[in-house]
């Protein structure tokens, strides 16, 4: 990492003084947004002049930027340079208009993927279950209780609700990879 530049002695003498009034534009930066403001206070702290910056009815705690030179708080700095070269007028306009500085930053807008078309063949969807709301009458003559003419079997499915496969294609794939996973099962 490069060593922090010290500032030259005229520089930091510039940093201890009040450079700006209460009440002057000044063009500003915070956490990286360029901004305009006034100056509303300022007071002495151990590494220079802190200067309070009012933008926009919110007030910015601000160092100083002379040259390349800033003070050791840098979220908050005031260009001295740009500030004069602006002029207090035209910074006051531009306040007054609610402008804001223009940035070199470029917008990176994602491009959107267009939407795949929706597919209604889907043949995984399960069918809906019709039941009937009409109850048969309950056979309590027997051993057996039969209900809607339904019978439990120990599986815990109904078994005339069940259809078997009729499609053998289907049942040789399955058998064939069964056939397959048990090859690799070590038998004693």
């Amino acid at each position: 990492m490069a060593k922090k530049q010290q500032a030259p002695e005229t520089i930091e003498k510039q940093f201890n003084k009040a450079l700006f009034k209460t009440g002057e534009p000044v063009y500003f930066t915070w956490l990286g947004a360029k901004k305009y403001g006034h100056v509303t206070n300022h007071k002495q702290t151990n590494w220079g002049i802190q200067y309070t910056v009012t933008a926009n009815s919110t007030r910015y705690p601000c160092g100083i930027q002379i040259k390349e030179y800033r003070t050791q708080y840098a979220t908050g700095c005031i260009f001295f340079e740009e500030t004069r070269t602006i002029g207090a007028d035209e910074l006051n306009r531009r306040i007054a208009a609610g402008e804001q500085p223009r940035s070199n930053l470029q917008i990176y807008e994602k491009p959107t993927r267009p939407t795949p078309p929706s597919r209604n063949d889907d043949s995984n969807k399960r069918k809906p279950i019709r039941t009937s709301s009409t109850k048969n009458k309950s056979n309590t003559t027997g051993t057996k209780r039969m209900e809607n003419g339904n019978e439990s079997s120990s599986a815990g499915v109904h078994t005339n609700n069940t259809t078997k496969r009729k499609d053998s294609n289907l049942n040789s794939a399955i058998q064939r990879q069964r056939d397959f996973l048990n090859g690799f099962v070590k038998k004693d």
